[in-house]
């Protein structure tokens, strides 16, 4: 159950992330900039905290799992390829994670915060908030390439 579980999490944690850059950003982005504003406020907080609790939970699973496994103490020498592809992959979720804590989650209260101003025509605020949704859409791709070398890694630790 725990597996399973494990892997439900960490599915939906990267394929929300696939789903958020691919498919709702641009269609976000296609809504006329007086109504957006609207649909971001509804939409980003919510899409942040999905993605930040799958996050957490696949780490909590992930941690079991190898608890359950009995395998735990292969990570004392690394000379396992389970052990060693399993740390990289450890290590690049931790990552994934804090990105979302440090650099997403940041992003969007400030994308949230000059919405209002660029809605109201102050071209300084629109300007910065360019740069922020560029950042957002930035920091969206490198999350998907490190959730493909996440999950990479846990297949081959999974068939190790």
């Amino acid at each position: 159950m725990v597996q399973y579980a494990h892997v439900l999490a960490g599915l939906l944690w990267v394929g929300g992330g696939f789903y958020s850059i691919l498919v709702q950003a641009p269609a976000v982005g296609a809504i006329p900039p007086a109504m957006r504003g609207a649909a971001v406020a509804q939409l980003g907080p919510r899409q942040v905290f999905y993605l930040l609790r799958l996050g957490e939970l696949t780490i909590l699973t992930g941690f079991l799992r190898v608890v359950v496994s009995g395998r735990g103490s292969e990570f004392s020498s690394l000379e396992s390829r389970w052990a060693t592809s399993l740390l990289i992959g450890i290590v690049l979720t931790v990552v994934l994670l804090v990105i979302g804590h440090a650099v997403l989650k940041p992003n969007l209260k400030r994308m949230l915060s000059l919405g209002p101003k660029a809605g109201q025509g102050d071209q300084a605020a629109a300007q910065e908030m360019a740069k922020v949704q560029d950042r957002l859409k930035t920091v969206g791709f490198v999350q998907i390439a490190l959730g493909l070398v996440i999950i990479g890694t846990m297949v081959l630790a999974r068939f190790s």
